[in-house]
């Protein structure tokens, strides 16, 4: 991890401007004069668009311009398909033990995850301190000038909104965040995987959790083999809106959903996940 490199939560407090940024860049204003008059972002918002998407690895730069890098997929959706390119190069530049400096923004959302905090506050010293050591614990220890860089009250508001932006969690009131990943987002992310490690429309269950890990968000089945509540409720909500089906399919073992009532749509031993066209 470089130690001159931007840390993201430190460049970025408000997260809108990197989406308007880059698309201004693919419209062709590549120079910082081009894309501030294109977009009329003050100073500092545009600073942080383009010190974040560079942070990020969704630009470059040639002096004096600026260039875009191609996102990997094209939903049809061009701020989802924004959301996911970040999420995906955030995700390939997340391997232990050579953790990216930017990592920092899917292992807090790791932890939510796993330790099963559903709701959170994005000031509570607590919670980001134990995140903080578990990083540590891990290996992640991203670096500035002066330093190993901790998480505190600021940057974990800026991850926060950032979060939110990406559509990882949702901000109820105040401080209050839930921890729920966008159903949209999800179910795009299942059509993806179905298609790319999956077949006919289906996907196992670990082969899906393993295709996140890799492309998208640092998730892992709990102790007894469950899908996280966090995304598990996603999935019982795309069941419902008659978006999927949770199904029983092959030999496969049967992965649990933890915390989700028994319905229709889903199968008592399901290991796989169908989408209805």
């Amino acid at each position: 991890m470089s130690e001159t490199a931007p840390y993201i939560l430190n460049a970025v407090q408000t997260p809108t401007p990197l989406r308007t940024v880059y698309r201004s860049i693919e419209r062709g204003n590549t120079t910082k004069d081009e894309i501030a008059e294109d977009t009329a972002l003050d100073s500092d918002l545009l600073n942080q668009g383009l010190t974040g998407l560079r942070a990020i690895g969704i630009i470059g730069r040639q002096e004096p311009d600026y260039y875009t890098v191609d996102l990997p997929w094209h939903t049809g959706d061009d701020a989802l398909d924004f959301r996911l390119g970040i999420l995906h190069n955030l995700a390939t530049d997340a391997e232990s033990p050579d953790w990216g400096k930017q990592s920092v923004v899917l292992l807090n959302y790791q932890y939510l995850l796993q330790e099963e905090h559903q709701a959170f506050e994005s000031n509570d010293g607590t919670l980001y301190e134990k995140i903080n050591r578990w990083q540590r614990e891990r290996g992640y220890a991203p670096r500035s000038q002066e330093g190993e860089i901790d998480l505190n009250e600021p940057k974990f508001v800026n991850w926060s909104r950032l979060a939110v932006f990406l559509g990882l969690v949702y901000k109820a009131n105040g401080r209050t965040h839930t921890t729920y990943p966008d159903p949209e987002m999800i179910d795009h992310s299942i059509r993806l995987a179905a298609n790319e490690v999956g077949s006919e429309h289906r996907v196992l269950i670990t082969d899906y959790v393993e295709w996140l890990r890799e492309n998208l968000l640092l998730i892992e089945l709990t102790d007894d083999g469950s899908v996280p509540a966090s995304l598990s409720r996603v999935l019982f909500n795309l069941v419902r809106n008659d978006m999927i089906r949770i199904a029983e399919y092959g030999d496969a073992a049967a992965v649990n959903l933890n915390g989700i009532p028994r319905r229709e749509g889903i199968a008592k031993d399901a290991n796989a996940i169908e989408v209805i066209q």
